[in-house]
């Protein structure tokens, strides 16, 4: 699998050289980008000083967020694709094969079936642009920021109707960028994954809900590291790729609140990197082995640790036999 650090909540956004240097020490092959921040630095001092640092590391973009409006309205559309040039052609010189299309789950202007056929004339129109550089649009599901259709319009807020929108896109440059956590919270299960042509996930993004967690209330805080909540969603779907020897972006799934009591960046990603190793070979990354211990070396064990504590008795009984020769006498009462 092809190992993507996503820099989410690490407070390293917009430092490409920390990121870089990051991803590097800990054997991943791409980073996520700030696109939007890296547009931003090509605009202001061109496009060799926005891709040096990472064109210097060899380091490959893993994927980026395609910040478009395919919801909005004729004007919104073209308005926010004005950048699109400049996407591409970052994107293709610095090696980025996925882009990770967002799709709102609510609209305040548009019926879900209007919103749907919107969405698929756009998403093909782009995608084929994004097929000619060689880049692959994901659609992403964003269960958990669905609300009540509460004077607005409900859209795609389930696992059932994201796929559906892949499925009726059919262009063989989208496919399914998949989140585990929104997977679980938009009500998606296994069943519908070993169903599906797996050519058509883009990247696979990894974390579970959290034990604590309420159905029909998710935040963000329920987010949770692989196999340490729940159902251990993560695992299972690892485990099912490993049989079906898919190859493919991996990358953790992170939330601020995944690093609280973590000492520093490099030891909260090295121990993602590790994490990821073992989920890829279909292994519980919060399982730690027992050294095992022969017989022999057992009752040896058993009689060192008996004569350790015969010791420690023995040093408790001085000690005391110390401390009491050291108290110093009562004085005597006075007549």
């Amino acid at each position: 699998m092809y190992k993507v650090l996503n820099s989410k909540g690490l407070g390293v956004a917009g430092r490409q050289n920390e990121l870089i240097e990051l991803a590097l020490t800990h054997g991943f092959q791409g980073v996520e980008i700030d696109m939007t921040d890296l547009v931003g630095r090509h605009d202001a001092l061109g496009k060799e000083f926005a891709c040096q640092f990472l064109q210097s590391a060899n380091m490959d973009i893993g994927t980026f967020d395609l910040a478009i409006d395919f919801g909005g309205t004729d004007e919104e559309f073209v308005a926010s694709c004005e950048k699109l040039e400049t996407i591409m052609d970052l994107a293709s010189t610095l090696n980025a094969k996925r882009c990770r299309v967002r799709i709102q789950p609510n609209s305040e202007t548009v019926p879900f079936q209007e919103n749907f056929d919107r969405h698929r004339e756009r998403i093909e129109d782009i995608g084929a642009k994004f097929e000619e550089h060689g880049i692959r649009l994901g659609l992403y599901l964003q269960a958990s920021s669905a609300v009540e259709a509460d004077g607005n319009y409900k859209f795609i807020q389930t696992a059932e109707e994201i796929l559906k929108l892949v499925q009726t896109v059919g262009h063989a440059n989208v496919g399914l960028s998949l989140d585990t956590w929104e997977w679980v919270v938009g009500g998606g299960a296994m069943d519908q994954i070993s169903d599906l042509d797996l050519a058509l996930l883009s990247e696979v993004i990894l974390s579970d809900v959290g034990a604590e967690a309420t159905p029909g209330s998710y935040t963000a805080a329920d987010r949770v590291l692989p196999c340490t909540g729940g159902d251990a969603f993560s695992l299972k779907l690892c485990q099912f790729l490993k049989t079906k020897e898919h190859v493919g972006a991996i990358s953790m799934g992170t939330e601020a609140h995944m690093f609280s009591g973590a000492p520093n960046r490099h030891n909260v990603v090295g121990k993602f990197s590790e994490m990821l190793n073992k989920l890829v070979e279909g292994e519980d990354p919060t399982f730690v082995e027992e050294p095992e211990v022969e017989e022999g070396e057992e009752a040896e064990g058993a009689e060192g640790e008996a004569a350790e504590t015969k010791e420690a008795e023995a040093k408790e009984g001085d000690a005391k036999e110390v401390a009491a020769s050291e108290t110093p006498a009562e004085a005597p009462a006075k007549a």
